[in-house]
């Protein structure tokens, strides 16, 4: 059975973009996993010579992308939503990423 989630990405506290996730999204499954990525990497307000996927971020829309990029490995179960839609799929797990400046902060919540 899946265990789905969904993902608010937010700047500043204003949200920017949600993603469902159909499968894994448990706290030891998805939250490792963008715990990984957020941790892995660094926000900065442009891009010098450091260029790898995950490890440089420039600026929240940069880690946004990169998040999503990084989550979708196939077809199906990582999907863009609207962040009205947040909550309306049997998710089981709301996270919540807030970036400001180049604080990172990561959430989630059991529904």
């Amino acid at each position: 059975m899946a265990t789905r989630a969904s993902i608010v990405m937010k700047e500043n506290g204003k949200p920017m973009v949600a993603v469902y996730k159909h499968w894994d999204g448990y706290p030891s499954g998805l939250g490792k996993s963008l715990e990984e990525i957020i941790m892995g990497g660094k926000i900065t307000n442009g891009l010098g010579t450091e260029r790898k996927l995950g490890e440089v971020f420039n600026g929240a829309g940069c880690l946004f992308a990169s998040i999503i990029s990084i989550l979708k490995e196939q077809p199906g179960d990582v999907y863009m939503t609207s962040l009205d839609g947040v909550g309306q799929s049997g998710e089981e797990y709301i996270y919540e990423i807030d970036v400001n400046d180049k604080d990172v902060k990561l959430t989630h919540t059991q529904l």
